[in-house]
């Protein structure tokens, strides 16, 4: 598939702006997979390993209740709807954020099964973007990190080069997170890179690229 028609593809599923999530309709054209086995996981390039899991798959956490009171599974110490919250369940402070807040943002997602935004919140141009939105939404849903306690997101850098359109963000981060039976702790570091895919697509959000070490 050519980025051209990448783009075009994205356009035509976020014609419709959203006002109260990030959910993105398309039909389904085919059975298409992005996912493959990682060493270590990685959480931001949405190629999570599946994993058999006895904790029960949790819902969405948008909206109110205990959700509100939660602390951020980010790390940064404040509650989940004040922090990752809004960004997952507002796509105008979204549009606003800065990349590292992204950063946080995808890596709350994957603990909050936010799959709409992870979608969302990818670039067209990511090598792993699949056409077939709703099958690409199911595949995260089998292979979200269940097995896992998602606790920290620790940035260690965020630079910006560029100016305007061509603008590029690069955020160094380290993932942090514990196996649920064992509780054994892990950790990566990546380094994203973020790219604005036009002010049409997510009213001009920093959108991941790719990662790298």
């Amino acid at each position: 598939m050519t980025n051209t028609s990448r783009l075009f593809i994205l356009l035509i599923t976020l014609a419709t702006p959203c006002v109260s999530s990030f959910t993105v309709n398309t039909r389904q054209t085919s059975p298409l997979s992005s996912c493959s086995s990682l060493k270590p996981p990685s959480l931001l390039q949405l190629d999570a390993k599946k994993q058999k899991s006895k904790k029960k798959n949790k819902g969405s956490t948008s909206g109110f209740g205990g959700a509100a009171v939660v602390p951020c599974p980010c790390g940064s110490g404040s509650g989940y709807m004040k922090c990752c919250g809004r960004l997952h369940n507002d796509p105008a402070v979204f549009a606003a954020a800065t990349a590292e807040e992204v950063v946080r943002a995808r890596y709350s997602a994957y603990s909050e099964r936010e799959v709409d935004f992870i979608v969302g919140s990818t670039h067209p141009l990511n090598k792993n973007f699949i056409s077939d939105i709703e099958h690409w939404k199911e595949t995260i849903r089998m292979n979200c990190y269940d097995n896992f306690e998602l606790t920290s997101c620790e940035i260690l850098d965020e630079t910006y080069e560029g100016e305007g359109d061509k603008q590029i963000a690069k955020v160094k981060f380290v993932a942090k997170m514990t196996q649920v039976d064992s509780r054994e702790k892990t950790a990566f570091q990546e380094t994203s890179s973020f790219e604005r895919a036009g002010k049409n697509i997510m009213g001009g959000a920093w959108l991941y690229k790719e990662g790298g070490d």
